[in-house]
């Protein structure tokens, strides 16, 4: 009984100051008006006569899905909108045509064998990012699985890592620097590359410098041109319908486009170890 007597004396106390405040609440009230004990109280002054007020509408604007929706800044939008355009047109008239085109010669399993060669020489990206987000544990899962695929996996071209349970831990600068809070900052879409943001392009340059291909002597850009090349057909070939059905299930794609954008970059800064 003693040890709960501290608790009790507590709970004592904190009743009898809402006692005490109750009290000082009725004096406020005229004699014999009747308070209703579950109003609010904090509630906004009472609608004008015979104006109709919802009982179930949200008390707090915050609470609403318009204020929740976190704003995206586009002051650019004239110019991303034209470029939106100019990649639109590049994707419809040459990438998606040779896209299609190398997948009706090159069977899917090959496609997806490619695909990961190409992840897998990306390692020192999500590796380097992984440590400077303090996720240590993720840093030494994609280094286990680097080991385990480029030499089980024969350079990469198949995933053994992810069948002894090694989940892949992806990781860019772009989300480092979320990590630390670095605001998004305007709204980007670049050439070719796509949609981006002012952060977005600082861990895109980040992520650049760390690729191996990124030291490779200038005698052998020409090859380096030529595989990114090969990776963004190889790339298409295996994702071409998703874009093909965000654009023609929506009335403005470059928006449309935009929002996924941010809802990617959001989701993949929120993600934890």
């Amino acid at each position: 009984m003693k040890a709960n007597t501290p608790l009790l004396l507590c709970v004592l106390g904190l009743s009898c100051a809402a006692l005490a405040q109750g009290a000082e609440a009725s004096k406020a009230l005229p004699e014999g008006e009747f308070h209703d004990p579950f109003a609010a109280t904090d509630a906004s002054k009472p609608a004008a006569e015979g104006e109709f007020h919802d009982p179930f509408a949200a008390t707090d604007a915050a609470s609403s899905p318009a204020a929740s929706t976190e704003r995206i800044s586009d002051p650019l939008e004239r110019l991303n909108r034209g470029t939106y355009y100019f990649n639109d047109h590049l994707y419809r008239w040459v990438l998606r045509p040779a896209a299609k085109g190398y997948g009706a010669v090159a069977p899917k399993p090959m496609r997806e064998s490619v695909d990961r060669f190409f992840v897998n020489i990306k390692y020192p990206v999500r590796g380097v990012n992984n440590l400077l987000q303090g996720r240590f544990s993720a840093a030494g899962i994609e280094t286990a699985r680097f080991v385990v695929n480029t030499t089980v996996g024969v350079g990469g071209l198949f995933d053994p890592a992810t069948r002894w349970k090694l989940k892949a831990q992806p990781a860019d600068f772009d989300q480092t620097l979320a990590r630390y809070r670095v605001p998004t900052g305007i709204y980007l879409n670049w050439p070719v590359l796509g949609p981006s943001s002012l952060r977005g392009t600082v861990g895109l340059a980040g992520d650049s410098a760390l690729s191996p291909t990124f030291y490779l002597d200038s005698s052998w850009r020409w090859v380096t041109t030529g595989a990114t090349g090969f990776n963004m057909v190889n790339t298409t070939s295996l994702h071409f319908e998703e874009y093909d059905a965000l654009k023609n299930g929506t009335l403005d794609p470059y928006a449309a486009l935009r929002s996924a954008y941010f809802e990617n970059r959001k989701a993949a800064a929120a993600k934890k170890e």
